[in-house]
């Protein structure tokens, strides 16, 4: 039998356990979805309701108590002036008369209701009622507070016969009205205070957390990239490391940025040397080779002995020539020559005249914003690299007909367009080696590339920083 009971017992420890996880699985998540202040709030709330309720219960106690005592006391007195009353009237009202006489000359005291009932007559007679009766308190109130009803009957008796009786009950409304008055003014008090309590809680709470507030639009200031963001001195001094850390940590990613952005320049900066080299040797050394190779050949041919021999020269005239159109191809590609000696609306004018010839597009729109400034070399090569790539795919691949090109400066960035009117490209297609080299030198430039694409055309918009840390 006590194996049966402990196992009975452990079961139910189990499932109280399991009652109480459920339970606090479904209270946590609810709390979690609510601020700090709000769950302040919320404890302060419940603690002031518990003391409520408990000085409620604790007045109501007591009132009841004190209701009893004072009816009981009231009943008491009320006997006593009774008999005092009817021993006074002894000898000084006639015998007959004392019945009638007796509820007028009564005092009857409060919380209780006195008549007088005379056998003679059977008639019940009660002191006169006061001209106002006392407020009421509210039924529920009463039912709780009023103690047992009681009634006490003294028999009159007058030369040794019985004339009638006179009772007393208990009447406690009016104590139970007074006690309905002071409870109510007492808990209201009681309420104003929690409720003034509370409100100051709360704006000393909503004080104490405002520098979290402040911190947190820091932290989203950063995440959206602007590292000048600060909080600065907080007057609340378990918060003042917080945000001194997370001006500091602003104050070093700021500085990381920085010299990421300067690393990154130094990347292109240093590739446009790598081929700026490549393309003079090119020029210098391959050029003038070539071109002795060229008159070489063309010496050969005029002096050839027998045709054999000349179109031999002839062949090698034509390998000369189709290596230097190579080798000018890679010059245009590695380096654009005009880069650093022109100003840049010039090379883009040039580049733009070139290409109507040699495409036969007459509708290349180029709109270049007047009193332009001129960059530094890598932002100047990379416009024209972008203007070089946009134009080529419309022409090459997109089939347009017309290209809008436009350039133009903000305080802070150089901007570039290129919009055409040709097939869009494909859901499922994927960028080009030439879009992808571009959008990779603007990254390194700190930049941005867009591009958004449909069946009306093709639009490539970049931004490039107009102030680059050296």
């Amino acid at each position: 039998m006590r194996l049966f009971y402990a196992a009975g017992t452990g079961a139910k420890s189990r499932q109280a356990r399991h009652l109480t996880r459920a339970a606090g699985s479904v209270t946590l998540p609810a709390m979690n979805r609510l601020s700090l202040t709000q769950r302040i709030l919320l404890v302060i709330l419940a603690v002031q309701a518990a003391l409520f309720v408990t000085l409620a219960a604790a007045s109501l106690n007591s009132a009841r108590r004190d209701i009893a005592a004072e009816t009981r006391l009231a009943a008491e007195t009320a006997r006593a002036l009774v008999l005092a009353t009817i021993g006074t009237m002894q000898g000084s009202v006639p015998p007959d008369r004392i019945m009638q006489l007796l509820p007028e000359r009564l005092v009857v005291p409060r919380h209780v209701a006195v008549g007088t009932v005379d056998i003679l007559d059977g008639v019940v007679r009660r002191p006169p009622a006061p001209p106002t009766p006392p407020a009421r308190a509210p039924g529920w109130f009463a039912a709780m507070v009023a103690p047992d009803p009681s009634e006490t009957r003294l028999p009159v008796m007058i030369d040794g016969r019985p004339r009638g009786y006179v009772f007393i009950a208990t009447d406690p409304d009016a104590e139970i009205a007074r006690a309905w008055r002071d409870l109510s003014a007492f808990l209201g008090l009681a309420a104003l205070a929690s409720l003034v309590q509370a409100v100051l809680i709360l704006l000393a709470t909503r004080q104490a957390l405002h520098p979290v507030a402040v911190i947190a639009s820091r932290l989203a200031a950063l995440r959206r990239g602007d590292l000048k963001a600060r909080v600065g001195p907080v007057a609340g001094r378990d918060l003042a490391g917080v945000a001194a850390g997370m001006d500091e940590l602003a104050r070093a990613l700021q500085q990381a940025q920085a010299d990421r952005a300067r690393l990154q320049r130094r990347v292109v900066t240093r590739g446009d040397e790598e081929r700026k080299a490549i393309a003079r040797d090119l020029h210098d050394e391959m050029g003038p080779c070539l071109f002795g190779l060229r008159v070489e050949a063309d010496a050969l041919h005029k002096a050839a002995p027998t045709p054999a021999i000349a179109a031999q020269a002839q062949a090698i005239a034509a390998i000369a020539d189709e290596i230097a159109r190579v080798n000018r191809a890679l010059l245009g590609d590695l380096r654009p020559v005009a880069i650093g000696q022109l100003p840049l609306a010039t090379v883009l004018s040039d580049y733009v005249i070139d290409l109507r010839r040699r495409f036969a597009v007459p509708h290349i729109d180029l709109d270049v914003m007047p009193g332009l400034p001129e960059p530094d070399e890598a932002t100047a090569l990379t416009l024209f690299r972008i203007l070089q790539e946009g134009t080529t795919n419309a022409l090459r691949h997109a089939g347009a007909s017309r290209i809008a090109v436009r350039l133009w400066t903000d305080p802070a960035h150089w901007r570039m367009t290129v919009s055409d009117n040709g097939r869009g490209m494909a859901a499922d297609s994927r960028e080009g080696t030439g879009l992808t080299g571009m959008r990779e030198r603007i990254t390194l430039l700190d930049g941005d590339l867009a591009l958004s694409t449909g069946a009306q055309g093709t639009t490539i918009a970049a931004s490039l920083p107009r102030h680059q840390i050296d």
